[in-house]
């Protein structure tokens, strides 16, 4: 098992708190009854959930995987 490089970790810990505050502004927006309240839950909470979830794909995409080790009874 491989040990994560520390940009890769900050990079997953950054994309998990963008969804979980876009998951708290929709839950927040549930209880306006306010016409607005749809954009909020839309513009805001949306927005936060697809870039934490386009952080997260970049994220586990772009990381160099490790170089492979040659077992010893192989050749």
């Amino acid at each position: 098992m491989t040990v994560a490089q520390p940009s890769l970790l900050r990079r997953l810990r950054l994309s998990g708190l963008l969804v979980s505050l876009g998951l708290i502004v929709e839950a927040v927006t549930l209880f306006w009854s306010h016409p607005t309240a749809f954009l909020a839950f839309l513009l805001l909470g949306g927005t936060l959930v697809a870039a934490g979830v386009l952080l997260y794909l970049f994220s586990i995409a772009s990381y160099p995987s490790p170089p492979q080790q040659a077992h010893p009874g192989n050749t």
